[in-house]
């Protein structure tokens, strides 16, 4: 049977079985998400990860890492300028001041169409530089994650296990690992042993205060928000304070930092987003409406004029040809008039 342990600085110990389960390869590695996590006990995701509170042996490590790959985050190719500057004209408000500008063109106001141009062209510029910033950011959060973590290996199954100092790139699901004050927690690991425990959350949360660690091994443990589940520590989060032992439960892009890392540069739309960008999309469609009535009557009166100036211009053309007619049909009249005058005064 399993029993709970105090540590002689008055932590406590999670349940662990009086047998090391046996050599293999995990199960299952739980996801980023935080589901299934807190959800187990300690013994039960112990054995799903196919470990122990004495670590895993360095063959197990080895066949983990050749399976899992290190434990480091994913790469990001850099996004060239021009295409943050084209992926910014998809806003509303942008394209509701493109249509503005294009109308103005139409009509000759080039005034107003070159403002427009302006305020696009440095709207667009403002929010790429936005996005440039904020993958500086993510280059920073990278050097967040530590260097090396001490870790229990053992050589073979039998062997008494060790405290060992290795690169974090080498850590594996169902490694036990060792906390202490200043470290930075080197994956999302699961609570063994603490004492006076608590770490820093600010590069997942932005909550400036240390948050109180502990383990706790009840079913049903991980209820809530994940962040504030005690018994779970995160990738990228440091020790202010206390011990602690814990069990690796997810590396490398499996972790909740590397989530955040990549909803940095491709974040979901939240709520508030969608609403946002509805509202916005109905008042360009009201802003179109009176544009494209606007663009008809402009077209629509063009066709009169032009109707208007032909019929003109026709019947001007029609009252010279008459006066031209006229004028012939005169000449000729008189000049007959006056062969006739010199033919009687010739007889």
């Amino acid at each position: 049977m399993a029993e709970t342990s105090t540590t002689a600085g008055g932590g406590t110990e999670c349940p662990a079985s009086a047998d090391a389960p046996a050599a293999g390869k995990p199960r299952a590695v739980p996801p980023a998400s935080g589901g299934g996590l807190g959800d187990p006990t300690a013994l039960q995701l112990l054995r799903r990860l196919d470990s122990g509170p004495r670590g895993l042996t360095e063959t197990q490590a080895e066949e983990r890492l050749a399976r899992f790959g290190e434990n480091t985050l994913p790469a990001r190719r850099p996004v060239p300028w021009a295409w943050r500057f084209l992926r910014s004209l998809r806003d509303p408000f942008t394209a509701v001041l493109l249509c503005l500008g294009l109308v103005s063109a139409l009509v000759a106001s080039w005034g107003t169409a070159s403002v427009i141009t302006v305020l696009v062209v440095v709207s667009c510029v403002l929010r790429s530089s936005g996005e440039h910033r904020a993958d500086r950011s993510i280059t920073a959060l990278r050097e967040l994650v530590a260097g090396t973590a001490t870790v229990l290996r053992r050589t073979d199954a039998d062997a008494v296990p060790t405290d060992r100092d290795l690169p974090v790139d080498q850590l594996v699901p169902g490694d036990v690992i060792r906390l202490g004050p200043g470290d930075l927690v080197p994956a999302d690991v699961r609570l063994l042993r603490a004492s006076g425990l608590t770490v820093y959350q600010a590069a997942l949360t932005g909550e400036s205060a240390p948050v109180a660690k502990y383990p706790v091994d009840a079913p049903g443990a991980g209820a809530g928000q994940l962040f504030e589940q005690p018994q779970l520590c995160f990738q990228g989060s440091g020790v202010a304070s206390g011990s602690g032992t814990a069990l690796v439960v997810a590396t490398g892009a499996h972790t909740r930092f590397a989530a955040s890392h990549r909803d940095l540069g491709r974040r979901e739309a939240s709520a508030f987003d969608r609403s946002v960008h509805g509202i916005s999309w109905i008042l360009v469609r009201f802003t179109l409406l009176p544009l494209l009535a606007a663009v008809l009557g402009l077209y629509a009166a063009g066709l009169v004029v032009t109707r208007s100036r032909y019929e003109r211009r026709r019947a001007e053309d029609e009252a010279e040809d008459g006066r031209g007619y006229g004028f012939e049909h005169e000449f000729t009249h008189s000049d007959r008039g006056r062969r006739g005058e010199r033919n009687h005064d010739g007889g």
